[in-house]
């Protein structure tokens, strides 16, 4: 009798430890649920960090652009060297904004 119980019940515990096992790495696993909104966490982390790159490339751009030839402002180019080297004579009298 005892046998017969064991063997009725044995396929159907195994096939619920099999659904119980697939649940659980459905949700835990590697490619399961938590690691999806993991995944869409670090998307976004890196689109941000894309965004505020390509608006400094886009200044950085800028400020290249405005050192072409055409564009160039001597009194400008004049002010950052004074700025960025600190030199300049006694004479001279320079105004930051």
């Amino acid at each position: 009798m005892k046998s017969e119980i064991g063997r009725n019940l044995f396929f159907p515990f195994i096939c619920i430890l099999i659904t119980i096992y697939f649940f659980y790495h459905g949700i835990e696993g590697n490619h399961g649920i938590h690691r999806m909104n993991e995944v869409k966490n670090e998307i976004h982390t890196a689109t941000t960090i894309h965004k505020n790159l390509l608006k400094e490339k886009d200044l950085l751009q800028a400020k290249v652009n405005a050192l072409s030839p055409k564009s160039l402002d001597l009194d400008q180019l004049e002010e950052s060297a004074f700025r960025i080297l600190n030199m300049g004579d006694e004479s001279t009298l320079i105004i930051f904004n």
